[in-house]
């Protein structure tokens, strides 16, 4: 259980404030996907990298279990992201000189997995065929492919994905889709960033974010299939 609690975000550029995030509540559980959708500039990211803990709230807490993730040190924050928080980004991240297998394997020797987690994940993502490639050999699907299965190399508790499709087409986009919500599982959440208003109804909670504000929150207990989404 992730629970955000009267977050708010300030950053500031000489006597210039920003409010990016204010007094925000919502609670995060396993086994489903929460959407965060808004527009561009509304807070969202600032959120996730709050999540995370890439970034630390100006003021209000964040739970993970008994853990208040938001007054811990440097150093423990460090440990919260290799060993509970797993990262998809919109624009994939990966390692330019090393192959597909040895993107995952880096994650996966994070938290000592072995080599029988690195295969499951390259053959779940479907680039059994891929697998010695360079990144720049790879469609921007593929690599996207990749960076999911990277993250789940470490098995997280919380998987975060930024604009995971932001790139990509809407054939691919749906095959992302899909491996995102197939990661769900009751030891695992997953979290997804986005603007696009069509996938909201796949989530399980729909968080909307608008001028650093939640404007509401919305419960789905029948989220619809991925395949029902208009990717048009």
């Amino acid at each position: 259980m992730i629970k955000i609690q009267h977050i708010s975000r300030i950053y500031q550029n000489g006597t210039t404030k920003t409010s990016a995030l204010k007094d925000i509540d919502f609670k995060i559980k396993p086994n489903e996907v929460t959407i965060i959708l808004g527009p561009s500039g509304s807070g969202k990211s600032t959120t996730l990298n709050i999540l995370g803990g890439m970034d630390r709230p100006t003021s209000g807490q964040i739970f993970y279990d008994d853990r208040v993730i938001s007054n811990e040190s440097d150093k423990a924050l460090t440990d919260y992201r290799r060993k509970i928080v797993g990262f998809v980004f919109q624009f994939y991240n990966l390692v330019s000189n090393l192959t597909v297998r040895e993107n995952i394997e880096i994650a996966a020797k994070l938290t000592n997995n072995n080599q029988d987690r690195v295969n499951q994940l390259i053959q779940k993502v479907g680039l059994e065929n891929r697998q010695d490639n360079f990144p720049d050999q790879l469609s921007g699907g593929e690599m996207q492919r990749v960076a999911i299965a990277r993250a789940l190399a470490k098995e997280p508790a919380l998987l975060l994905c930024d604009e995971p499709t932001g790139a990509l087409d809407s054939k691919t986009s749906q095959r992302i889709f899909q491996l995102l919500k197939d990661s769900c599982s009751p030891k695992t959440a997953v979290v997804i960033v986005t603007h696009n208003s069509e996938v909201a109804p796949i989530g399980n909670k729909v968080v909307h974010i608008k001028d650093g504000k939640i404007s509401e929150i919305t419960n789905n207990p029948h989220p619809i299939a991925v395949s029902e989404v208009n990717w048009s």
